[in-house]
């Protein structure tokens, strides 16, 4: 006779049970922290993008921040328009109007380049500051002009002395180019071109800037005039 002890036979049950509840949790909590991973490793993803593309918005910002401090030095210069006009509205001379002489001398100004002021300039007057003869002389015309007699037209020496300020030297000597292709300039050549510092540049409320250069110019352009 075959006797079966139904106490262990449940005891086992209830074991294998247990054991089949414990895997069942036990995949629960990995497939749980598999999630997790997997969800923590696509946050860093786009987290890594998001940082990514805050360095390219911050370095976008920081070339357009330099071109708006450029804007805004030329801007804060535009005021001075009617005076650099006021300035050569009286140009005695008959080869060009002074509204032409604007508009050119406006035109062909090249990038990171603006002006701040033009004003007649004697012969006379370029002498003072000792600039050297040989950069707007004529000899040949000095000795004509000793020769003439009274009553007759002599020839006078007109001057524009354009002054202004460019964030590099390369575009001062490109707009002096420029002048020297207009026709009814004779000469035109650079006088004085000094990098802006310290002081002077906060003055101008320029950042962001590394280099500003003020600039003089002269523009020779021959007039006629009668002596009384």
């Amino acid at each position: 006779m075959i006797r079966i002890n139904l106490h262990d036979y449940r005891y086992e049950l209830r074991k294998i049970e247990t054991q089949k509840r414990v895997v069942k949790c036990s995949a629960i909590i990995i497939a749980a922290v598999f999630l997790i991973l997997v969800s923590w490793y696509l946050e860093q993803i786009r987290l890594d993008t998001v940082k990514a593309e805050t360095k390219k918005l911050q370095s976008q910002v920081a070339a357009l921040k330099k071109q708006v401090e450029k804007v805004k030095a030329m801007k804060d210069q535009t005021g001075r328009l009617e005076t650099i006009i006021a300035g050569i509205e009286n140009l005695r001379t008959t080869q060009v109007p002074a509204s032409t002489l604007v508009g050119d001398l406006n035109i062909l100004i090249p990038d990171d380049l603006w002006l701040s002021g033009i004003i007649q300039r004697s012969e006379k007057a370029l002498k003072r500051k000792k600039i050297p003869s040989i950069m707007f002389g004529d000899p040949s015309q000095k000795k004509k002009k000793k020769r003439k007699k009274k009553g007759k037209e002599k020839q006078i020496n007109e001057f524009l002395e354009v002054t202004g300020f460019s964030f590099s030297e390369k575009a001062v000597v490109e707009y002096v180019k420029r002048l020297q292709g207009l026709p009814y300039f004779d000469t035109v050549f650079l006088y004085q071109s000094l990098q802006v510092t310290g002081e002077s540049k906060k003055k101008m409320k320029i950042k962001n800037v590394s280099s500003v250069y003020k600039f003089v110019l002269y523009c020779y352009m021959p007039g006629k005039e009668k002596k009384a």
